[in-house]
């Protein structure tokens, strides 16, 4: 089951990533939602291999759905706020899909998925920082400066 909503899920974020990159105006942008693209792409061909090893037929993709066209509709950041979120769910649907499964081997492939998001992650961050969209990272609050505040 997991197999199949991941590559579902992958698929669907392949063609997104791809529709985003047509249309940003930000280079760099652009090559991390290629990346993305990549990524999703090579995450399907693994989830793939085990459904065909599986008997189970493999997800349709949506790379027709894709237009050509380059128009900008959304902003740069707020692509990259959508992407950087999409990357924060498939961590949750990939450590899901580890914890309720107790093959080892399955395990072993999703934390190494998991690890290239993660740095994926990373980097959709450090854009968004570097233009100036998110000026740190969420924290949590300090709880010992605000009790100085009061007094």
């Amino acid at each position: 089951m997991n197999f199949y909503a991941n590559y579902e899920r992958n698929a669907l974020g392949a063609v997104t990533m791809m529709g985003y990159s047509q249309v940003t105006k930000n280079r760099e942008v652009a090559e991390f939602f290629l990346r993305g693209k990549e990524i999703a792409n090579k995450h399907c061909e693994i989830f793939g291999s085990y459904l065909k090893k599986f008997d189970v037929p493999e997800p349709m993709t949506w790379h027709a759905e894709v237009t050509d066209s380059t128009a900008y509709v959304y902003s740069d950041r707020k692509m990259m706020f959508y992407t950087c979120a999409l990357i924060g769910l498939s961590i949750s649907y990939y450590g899901s899909a580890v914890a309720s499964n107790p093959r080892r081997d399955i395990g072993l492939n999703y934390s190494r998925l998991l690890t290239e998001l993660l740095k994926y992650a990373d980097d959709g961050a450090r854009i968004m920082i570097k233009n100036g969209w998110m000026e740190e990272p969420p924290r949590s609050i300090d709880r010992e400066e605000l009790s100085k505040k009061n007094k």
